[in-house]
């Protein structure tokens, strides 16, 4: 099906309701067709491309990647995905997203171009990035997979710089049911003498196989760079090697939202790619990183209680986050006190590990605020409380149809000095950051 000349979608909310229906299955692991739509267009590839694969730290990386490529004047692209609040996140330019009209000619392109091949959601959006990067000359694409890697769309394009972050279990229906497996699957991304940089400081061995077979130039964190954050100041130091192999080092302050891993892994996929250059101002280029949803700590506009938000969604991250609570609620000694109370707002997709996600959740969470969001995905509700109370039967909860109204009653009932936190999914965050100051 296309779009019939009397019923062209005349903006993006319409192009992206069209794009929506437009395929039967919202995944299909498949290059073939996006690549002929692809070919039909006469896309070409960006100057420089780097590819992020990984379950969790891809748009962290993304993001810092974007940051200083950007402050150092260099035409970059962006794209990444999902998105919290408008479609335009995705597709960035110069550190922007996107104007509605640019992405909606990107579609109309890709519309006629496809003829009657069928193209999912996200090979649409993918189409819609790279013919933006085309028309405005990018000079260095960041693209971040979606799902797996090897099959991903955007793997249509050959990578200059391939990326693996952490990987753990997540999208197991898809990628296999453990993290060798899940491993090989990103390690698509790969190519033969091609420069690969890992973040993962304990990758599975697939991935190491599949480099060396391919000889690729590889990078591995802990081994070829690495991160030092206990300088007193908080700054942290990276160590790692330039693309004509001599050693370098870089102080960088802490950045909100992503994890200093990260932040090395994206420190070395710029240095691999042979653009040390621009690193050598990186730590004011790093400071007003802003990550929407990634520990995110703010404000609720209309009680003034402190707010974390954190998309979250799989065993890996939900720990992370954990983490970083304990760290944000540790009293001061002197105070002798106890640490603040929270406030968990959640709702969460039915194909993860929700036993394990709430198993490390309860460790920090006081009160629970379950919910549910409109998603055909979505656990109910009542099913992720069942859920809970089978792990811990004293566990206080409520249980809301909408995220909205779990959120605001988690902020209403809260004392100024507790925290709400806001977790389990990209659309769980989306729904409460809107009441937020961050949002403003």
């Amino acid at each position: 099906m296309r779009a019939q000349q009397n019923s062209v979608p005349s903006n993006l909310q319409e192009w992206l309701a069209y794009i929506a229906r437009l395929h039967p299955r919202e995944i299909e692991l498949d290059l073939g067709r996006i690549r002929r739509v692809s070919e039909s267009m006469l896309l070409v590839k960006p100057p420089t491309v780097i590819t992020v694969a990984g379950t969790n730290g891809k748009g962290s990386v993304v993001a810092v990647m974007e940051q200083i490529l950007f402050q150092a004047g260099v035409e970059v692209g962006s794209y990444t995905s999902p998105h919290i609040h408008r479609f335009n996140e995705r597709i960035r330019l110069r550190g922007l997203p996107c104007d509605d009209d640019l992405i909606c000619e990107a579609f109309s392109q890709i519309d006629s171009a496809r003829g009657e091949i069928s193209l999912s959601y996200f090979e649409f959006s993918t189409l819609a990035a790279l013919w933006i990067f085309q028309q405005q000359e990018v000079s260095v694409a960041l693209l971040e997979v979606g799902l797996g890697g090897r099959l991903d769309a955007v793997n249509i394009i050959d990578p200059d710089v391939s990326v693996i972050t952490a990987i753990g279990l997540d999208h197991q229906d898809w990628l296999g049911d453990n993290r060798e497996a899940i491993g090989l699957e990103k390690a698509g991304i790969l190519r033969p003498r091609g420069i690969f940089v890992c973040g993962d400081p304990d990758p599975p061995l697939t991935v190491i196989q599949k480099a060396n077979e391919l000889s690729c130039f590889s990078f591995y964190q802990g081994q070829h760079f690495h991160i030092q954050t206990d300088m007193g100041d908080e700054s942290t130091q990276w160590r790692g090697v330039s693309s004509d192999g001599r050693s370098i080092s870089i102080a960088f302050p802490e950045v909100s939202g992503v994890l200093p891993i990260n932040a090395s892994t994206a420190l070395q996929a710029l240095a691999s790619g042979g653009m040390e250059a621009n690193l050598t101002e990186s730590a004011a280029f790093l400071a007003p990183i802003e990550l929407p949803g990634r520990q995110e700590l703010t404000v609720d506009r209309q009680t003034a209680v402190p707010v974390l938000l954190d998309v979250a969604h799989n065993a890996d991250s939900i720990d992370a986050l954990v983490v970083a609570i304990k760290r944000l609620l540790q009293p001061e000694p002197a105070m002798c006190a106890e640490r603040r109370k929270v406030r968990l707002v959640i709702a969460v997709m039915s194909d993860k590990d929700v036993e394990t996600m709430l198993a490390s959740l309860v460790s920090i969470a006081d009160i629970w605020y379950i919910s549910q969001v409109e998603d055909s995905r979505c656990l109910p509700a009542k099913e992720l409380g069942r859920r809970l109370k089978k792990l811990d039967a004293a566990a206080p909860m409520r249980c809301f149809d909408r995220v909205a109204e779990a959120y605001r009653a988690a902020c209403e009932e809260a004392m100024k000095e507790e925290l709400v936190v806001v977790a389990g999914s990209f659309h769980t965050v989306a729904a409460a950051r809107v009441f937020c100051q961050a949002f403003e």
